[in-house]
């Protein structure tokens, strides 16, 4: 499976515990063996690496819409690769064998951890909620984002921009994930309220609580109540990428038409 041999991690875990079934048994009798075994355990394989490596994985095979049956099948499939990669050429028998097979018992855990919350919670998010302040939670089982909660009592002055609404919430993102604060359509369609940057972003390595700025163009002051929802968040993986300086683009249907290219 590329995604096996593909991810570098996984890839020098692989090449590692490989290294170890490789060891030669009179070497493994000799006392100092264990000690060597340990160090090497400790320098190639962590279960945190492991799981990352396998969490992207998964985050993959979401995006690439894959049902949770057919993910599960992909990674038996992978679970299936690893275990010839690592046992398929040599006969790995006494202490070497228990060792590598709790190793390799604590990789296939995380396989199987990770199926579990596949299209579920892809990741456990950490994060701080002040006195007064309520925990963001998902409305339905299929909702893609969680509701976010005023903190206190607030007036939205009339014909004001950028009014921040408390959340209390501070969150801690995984490096690799990005969090997005949108819209609720219901304050939308009923009230006269707008995102003041319409999206805010949420990079991994902010700390800070979580804000929602909002514009009230209208003549009348706007009351927003403790636990109310104010807006939604979206958590999902970020991507980054390189940029590749060419010195043209491949044409397309589209071409260089913009706003309003294809009608009203």
């Amino acid at each position: 499976m590329d995604e096996l041999m593909l991810n570098n991690d996984l890839k020098v875990f692989i090449e590692a515990i490989k290294g170890l079934v490789e060891m030669d048994d009179e070497v493994l009798a000799q006392p100092e063996a264990m000690e060597a075994i340990t160090k090497h355990l400790d320098e190639n394989f962590t279960g945190l690496t492991v799981q990352q490596s396998i969490n992207q994985i998964i985050q993959n095979l979401e995006m690439q819409g894959s049902t949770k049956e057919e993910a599960k099948i992909a990674m038996e499939a992978m679970k299936g690769v690893l275990n010839e990669l690592v046992y398929g050429e040599v006969t790995v028998t006494g202490n070497k064998k228990t060792i590598i097979d709790k190793v390799m018992k604590a990789t296939f855990d995380i396989f199987d951890k990770a199926i579990e919350k596949y299209h579920n919670y892809a990741i456990e998010l950490p994060m701080t909620v002040a006195e007064g302040a309520t925990v963001p939670t998902y409305a339905h089982e299929t909702d893609a984002a969680a509701d976010l909660y005023a903190m206190e009592d607030q007036t939205i002055a009339a014909m004001s921009c950028g009014t921040k609404l408390r959340t209390g919430v501070n969150i801690q993102l995984p490096e690799g994930w990005l969090a997005l604060i949108i819209p609720r359509s219901s304050i939308g369609a009923k009230t006269p309220l707008r995102l003041s940057n319409s999206v805010g972003l949420i990079d991994s390595g902010y700390r800070g609580e979580l804000g929602v700025l909002y514009d009230n163009l209208t003549s009348t002051p706007y009351e927003v109540h403790q636990g109310d929802r104010i807006a939604q968040l979206l958590v999902m993986p970020s991507y980054r990428f390189k940029a590749q300086v060419v010195d043209t683009l491949e044409d397309s249907d589209r071409g260089e038409g913009g706003f309003g290219s294809t009608g009203t």
